[in-house]
């Protein structure tokens, strides 16, 4: 694929020439908007508001899976699809983390019925990521195979961007902008594409290790706050809802997201809930992250971001379990 050069000196310019024709998202500091303390993406004005000193601390599932969705509306037996006006989205500053959990979120929502809400937000963006050359103190993308999935990676070398096109889509957008794009050879080096971690998985064999006692460790200080799925870039589960008007005769389906922690998640009609301990609720999320998802699309969930170590509220840290485990 082919490589480029963008001076930050006309990175101002480059983000004011992508704001004239796309929506641009990307992180912001919690400090700065005075909103919450932490970072998030959002819709930029300027590229001063822009902040990317850190991983974002909120995943940017948010804008591919909205909070309250409506699938479709109602009234007599008439069903009303909703319509969907979508502008082309630049999303900049995902971490290749983050970008991983977009690729995984793609293999299970376009896959079999596929979902059009999904897709046709995928089909509208643009991913453009900033390389990690250090994660923070809970990051172990290190000990994930992530693989290389964006439209364009950037890559911080002090003075300008190095670029690397990893899309056809990537492409055009490169060539839409030539003006502030140059063309460079041999750029990007081995080295420029390294992280460094501070945190390490030590194993992803633990199939054989679902009664382990280890597990009671997270378990029995867990608070069922869902924390974890919901900062989590890849946890995607949801519930269906049906809201029915006092006319009886309309109302509308709608989806929210939801959480495997969550004690109500699996419960069913009679009131029998299928994970019912905090045990076997926490388990399940772990083998969902590391070996159920292998098993059936041949790549591990979890990308390594930790994010639910660094925002759960007793900090269970389930990387150390299962390094425990394995000593």
């Amino acid at each position: 694929m082919k490589q480029y050069i963008l001076k930050k000196e006309d990175f101002d310019n480059f983000v004011d020439g992508v704001r004239a024709e796309y929506e641009f998202i990307a992180p912001v500091s919690g400090t700065q908007t005075k909103q919450v303390h932490a970072s998030f993406f959002t819709k930029i004005d300027n590229a001063q508001e822009i902040y990317l000193d850190k991983k974002p601390y909120y995943p940017v599932k948010g804008f591919f899976f909205h909070p309250q969705e409506t699938l479709f509306e109602f009234r007599g037996n008439k069903i009303i699809n909703p319509t969907m006006s979508l502008e082309d989205t630049v999303f900049f500053g995902l971490r290749r983390c983050d970008l991983n959990s977009i690729w995984h979120q793609d293999v299970v929502f376009f896959e079999g019925y596929g979902d059009p809400f999904y897709q046709a937000r995928r089909d509208a963006s643009l991913l453009l990521g900033l390389h990690c050359k250090e994660g923070d103190d809970y990051c172990f993308c290190n000990s994930i195979q992530l693989k290389d999935f964006f439209d364009l990676m950037f890559y911080d070398k002090t003075e300008l961007y190095a670029i690397e096109v990893g899309s056809e889509k990537g492409q055009k957008f490169i060539q839409r902008f030539s003006y502030l794009f140059t063309e460079a050879e041999d750029i990007i080096t081995a080295d420029d594409k390294k992280t460094l971690n501070r945190k390490t998985l030590d194993s992803l064999d633990i199939i054989h290790d679902y009664n382990n006692e280890a597990w009671e460790k997270g378990a029995d200080i867990c608070i069922a706050c869902g924390a974890c799925t919901f900062l989590c870039p890849n946890c995607h589960c949801f519930s269906i809802e049906d809201e029915i008007n006092f006319d009886l005769q309309s109302g509308k389906r709608t989806r929210e997201p939801a959480s495997c922690q969550l004690r109500h998640f699996t419960r069913v009609a009679g009131e029998h809930i299928f994970r019912d301990s905090k045990l076997a609720r926490f388990k399940h999320r772990i083998y969902h992250q590391i070996q159920y998802f292998r098993d059936r699309h041949g790549v591990v969930f979890c990308t390594g971001c930790g994010r639910c170590i660094a925002g759960c509220p007793v900090r269970i840290d389930w990387v150390e379990i299962i390094n425990e485990m394995k000593k």
